[in-house]
């Protein structure tokens, strides 16, 4: 949950081009209805539409003009990288800022890479929505300043290059597939991951196999040398971990 107990909003005019436009898209309407209040708060926002899965985003940004669009990292429908591959569908020129828990955060890179313009976390400061959102429509990006430096010193460190996390295979992988990638970086065995994803292990076993050929990678063996050498995983303890709620 977005905290905003004891932060004092201070109200900001509009610039002479008019308030910022803002979607909000969360699977919860609580969440939705409480980043409408604060940035009816801040002001210098015109929050447009609200949105409670991917398919109402979609028809959203088709219709309506949006700025910023604040989407929750899981998303109902397919999740955030489902709308960004709508959104290069439609030519949008509307600009991404996700929303996601600790648990997303190796998935900041992919992210960036399929056109994200950055991250907040959802358990953050009511002020890291604000500054996101404004620095987002501003230079179009925003990394919260409480997601792990060492993500960010990685996407500084990685240029665009075979292998790497701005590959197009990444952009391609479903939710369910990063996450599963995330497990193999953990060094997790098929095992471990089935008992974590609740899933039998031959379910592992071809995930593992459609993982690989859409990073066009040979097998297993390759897709764990990748996952590493990608940290994948990197500072996660998926057994240890669950996603919050909010």
């Amino acid at each position: 949950m977005i905290a905003t107990v004891g932060f004092p909003v201070s109200p900001e005019q509009s610039s002479d081009e008019g308030p910022i436009r803002v979607l909000i898209a969360d699977g919860q309407a609580l969440m939705r209805h409480g980043i409408r209040a604060l940035l009816d708060l801040s002001g210098g926002f015109e929050v447009v539409a609200e949105a409670g899965n991917v398919n109402e985003v979609t028809q959203h940004v088709a219709s309506v003009q949006v700025d910023v669009a604040l989407i929750e990292m899981e998303l109902p429908g397919g999740g955030v990288f489902e709308v960004l591959k709508h959104r290069t569908r439609l030519k949008s020129a509307v600009k991404v800022l996700v929303a996601g828990t600790r648990t997303a955060e190796p998935q900041l890179l992919p992210l960036l890479a399929a056109s994200a313009c950055g991250m907040i976390l959802k358990e953050g400061a009511a002020a890291t929505v604000i500054g996101g959102i404004r620095e987002v429509h501003r230079t179009s990006f925003f990394v919260a300043p409480d997601i792990s430096r060492k993500v960010i010193d990685r996407w500084h460190r990685t240029p665009a290059r075979p292998g790497s996390w701005a590959q197009p295979g990444v952009a391609q992988l479903s939710n369910r597939e990063r996450e599963m990638l995330t497990c193999i970086g953990a060094g997790m065995a098929n095992r471990e991951i089935a008992s974590h994803l609740s899933i039998s292990v031959k379910t592992v076993e071809a995930h593992k196999s459609h993982i690989a050929t859409k990073l066009g990678l040979r097998g297993a063996v390759d897709l764990v040398r990748f996952a590493t050498r990608e940290q994948w995983g990197v500072g996660q303890s998926p057994l240890a971990q669950s996603s919050p709620i909010l």
